[in-house]
C-alpha cells in the first residue's frame, strides 16, 4: 500500500512513455504505408520485439495499472487526513490533562488539599461532568 516517492515517479514516466507510445501507434495508423517519413515522424517512431497489438496491450495494462495506483493512493491521503485529525484531537485531550495535573500537582504541593464539603464537590463534579459533554461535542 505504501509507495515511496521513486516508485510513483517511476509509474508516472511508464504512464507518460505508454501515452506517447499510443500517440505514435495512432500517428502511424493514420498516416499511409506509401508516403515517405518525414524527420519528426522518424524521430518518433518505437522499434520494439513486440507487434502492435502487444504494445497496445502492454500500455492499455500499464495505464490501468497508472489508475488503480492513482486511486489507491488518494485512499491512503484520505486515511492520512483522518489520522492528522485524530492525533491533533488527542494532543489537545493530552494538553488538557497536564494542564489538570499540573494544577493537582501545585495544590498539593501548597498543601490545600483539605477535605471539600459536600457542596464543593457536588459542584466539582457539576463542572466536570460539563466539561466532558463539551469533549464529547468537539
Amino acid at each position: 500500500m505504501g509507495r515511496s516517492e521513486s516508485e510513483e515517479e517511476e509509474a508516472e514516466d511508464e504512464a507518460k512513455i505508454a501515452m506517447a507510445l499510443v500517440a505514435s501507434v495512432e500517428n502511424e495508423n493514420e498516416s499511409s504505408d506509401a508516403e515517405t517519413c518525414t524527420d519528426s515522424e522518424i524521430e518518433t517512431q518505437v522499434y520494439s520485439k513486440l507487434t502492435r497489438s502487444e504494445l497496445v496491450d502492454s500500455i492499455k495494462e500499464l495505464l490501468s495499472l497508472y489508475e488503480n495506483q492513482s486511486s489507491e493512493l488518494k485512499k491512503v491521503k484520505q486515511c492520512y487526513i483522518k489520522l492528522v485529525k485524530l492525533h491533533d484531537s488527542t494532543k489537545n485531550e493530552m494538553d488538557v490533562l497536564q494542564y489538570e495535573y499540573n494544577n493537582l500537582k501545585i495544590e498539593s504541593e501548597k498543601g490545600v488539599n483539605k477535605p471539600m464539603s459536600k457542596h464543593d464537590a457536588a459542584l466539582q463534579e457539576f463542572i466536570n461532568t460539563e466539561i466532558d459533554r463539551n469533549k464529547l461535542l468537539l
